[in-house]
């Protein structure tokens, strides 16, 4: 009965929410205005002791004068401890805090974590989880209803039909009460996508491409073969290092293994839990054959017993593929857009290096709408905060929603990361170009260290790069500024728009009819009963073992048999039950992606 009122619920604050929002656009001119201000947001006015009460509108003016721990759980992080390096200096200079941020899936068992620090009845002094863990922790107290004040803060009210809308669709939370805070909103309407990448498709790096005479490729099986000649005429990098047409990791598997489940996009659907969701509007199961996930398995089996991809797969974690394989050209096939990141520069654009999405006729892609509803997971502040730690945690919240926290958490450093153009727009330097690339060295007086060890450890924004920036008049995603934009048009892109005659990857799949868009929602859903949990549980490690077996079987009779047998395996289980808790659940997403469209 809670599923199903949660979901009408939903529903019903959707479509009330898309009526008021019918006919928003693709998105916003990104020309600057002319004379923009490159200026910082303006400072608060004249301190005084925290806890002073203000006026509707008017946020409470807080002391700085004591250094403050604001400890954060935080499930989207990477890194355990002290935020430090440039953005810890920025936060300590403009707020006397620091930030300890407790990540549970680096500490080795985040379900234990969780529920010890749930138990302890203090999760976090700011916690950013998922949404289903939100409706549990609302209801066990372990989170603060910030309804009377969040309305002084004028960056969050901004985002008010947003964060109204997703605390009106919890159940039991009453009409202004706010307790979550979505992560990565925009203003630019639910159905708008203003990037030129899709999240997943498949990128081969251009000069190699070219250099087999860009062949037409109609199927995946196409896109192998013509990776198996690439791995066969370019065995190793520039440096002499063997590479691989495909590198894999495991440490982000959840239900099911990550990198099958990021090219079940490639099929038209996206893997939630035990189900698929269809850009169709469709959900089946995870296991059925039809679906994208024994596609993308069957995908990777087939690269594996043609030898391309990478025998390191089972056992290394992300930052190894990333650092010793994506970052030195060892990896041939890019699948997820911040790939891209860890090479293409405009240097090697001129060069004809940088990796460009590879057409194949027969794919269909899934791709959801930027996140103006945001997100998978919201922010919280915990029930236990004292009043001077709640203000000081709600001017930080504003900060990181306003223009001057954006640009810091989107564009870092002027002068270093990012130059202002005579029209006020900016444009990357070229420590900004190979942040992601290189060792980027930051000056002691502004944090000292590398940029990437002191960049936001927290990994996550309560608004989304996809917004416009009022004061650059441009969005705050340098890949989107028109600096970036004509310095990115190198040899490479060039040559790839002359070849397939569009300007990006996204223009390409349109024209195509290749790109399945869907409206982005952002709903709470049901979360697991006990026996939901323990069938989960045990589901997930069937389902990853017998994947990944699956990627490196003998022969097709083998990855059959163990697919038959991880099916029947499941249903032992109780998959059946779990698949029609996950329909219903994920039910209420498509009935809001319906009434949003």
């Amino acid at each position: 009965m809670k599923r199903k009122r949660l979901a009408s619920l939903a529903l019903a604050a959707i479509m009330t929410a898309s009526t008021v929002l019918a006919g928003c656009g693709q998105g916003k001119d990104t020309t600057a205005p002319a004379g923009g201000s490159s200026e910082p947001a303006a400072e608060s006015g004249a301190e005084s002791s925290a806890g002073t009460e203000a006026a509707q509108g008017t946020a409470p003016e807080v002391s700085h004068d004591t250094e403050m721990t604001i400890e954060i759980y935080d499930k989207a992080a990477n890194y355990q401890g002290i935020q430090a390096g440039w953005y810890g200096k920025v936060l300590k200079d403009k707020f006397n805090i620091q930030l300890n941020i407790i990540a549970p899936q680096v500490s080795g068992d985040a379900n234990s974590l969780y529920q010890t620090r749930s138990a302890s009845g203090n999760l976090g002094d700011i916690v950013i989880i998922d949404n289903s863990e939100m409706q549990d922790c609302v209801e066990a107290g372990l989170i603060m209803d910030i309804g009377d004040i969040i309305g002084n803060y004028e960056n969050l009210t901004k985002y008010k039909e947003q964060i109204d809308l997703f605390n009106g669709t919890m159940s039991g939370v009453e009409v202004g009460s706010v307790f979550a805070i979505p992560c990565n909103m925009n203003s630019n309407g639910p159905t708008a996508f203003v990037g030129t990448e899709v999240a997943s498709a498949p990128r081969v790096p251009w000069d190699l491409y070219e250099g087999l005479g860009c062949p037409e490729l109609k199927t995946t099986d196409d896109l192998l073969n013509m990776l198996a000649d690439m791995q066969e005429k370019y065995p190793t990098n520039a440096a002499g290092d063997k590479a691989f047409a495909i590198t894999m990791w495991k440490d982000w598997d959840g239900g099911s293994i990550e990198n099958a489940n990021l090219l079940t996009n490639w099929f038209g659907q996206q893997v939630k839990e035990s189900v698929l969701l269809g850009n169709d509007n469709t959900i089946m199961p995870l296991t059925d054959k039809n679906g994208g996930y024994y596609k993308a398995l069957q995908f990777f089996y087939k690269a594996n017993r043609m030898g391309l991809v990478d025998p390191d797969s089972a056992t290394q974690d992300w930052t190894t593929a990333c650092d010793s394989k994506m970052k030195q050209k060892r990896v041939y096939l890019f699948w997820y857009n911040w790939q891209n990141g860890f090479w293409n520069t405009p240097e090697h654009g001129a060069s004809r290096e940088n990796y460009m999405y590879t057409p194949v006729e027969e794919l269909n892609f899934f791709q959801t709408a930027d996140s103006y509803y945001g997100d998978g997971r919201v922010w919280g502040v915990g029930s236990q905060v004292d009043e001077e730690k709640k203000l000081r945690i709600m001017e930080l919240l504003d900060w990181l929603a306003s223009p001057e926290g954006l640009t810091y958490q989107h564009n870092s450093l002027e002068g270093l990361i990012y130059t202002v153009n005579d029209d006020g727009t900016y444009t990357l330097t070229q420590d900004g170009q190979n942040r992601f690339t290189a060792d980027v060295q930051i000056p002691e007086e502004l944090g000292g260290g590398l940029w990437s060890d002191g960049n936001n450890q927290v990994n996550q924004w309560i608004v989304g790069s996809a917004e416009m920036n009022p004061v650059t008049g441009e969005y705050f995603e340098p890949g989107l500024w028109a600096s970036m934009i004509k310095l990115n048009q190198t040899a490479t892109t060039e040559e790839w728009t002359e070849k397939f005659g569009a300007v990006n990857e996204v223009e390409y799949m349109r024209d195509k009819n290749q790109l399945g868009m869907v409206a982005n929602v952002n709903i709470p859903l049901a979360s697991d009963d006990t026996d939901t949990a323990l069938i989960r549980s045990q589901c997930k490690s069937v389902v990853c073992d017998a994947s990944w077996r699956m990627v490196f079987a003998a022969s097709d009779e083998e990855f059959e048999k163990m697919w038959d047998d991880m099916c029947v395996q499941l249903e032992g289980f109780g998959w059946n039950d779990l698949v029609a808790f996950d329909t219903d659940k994920y039910q209420a997403v498509i009935d809001a992606r319906k009434a949003a469209e």
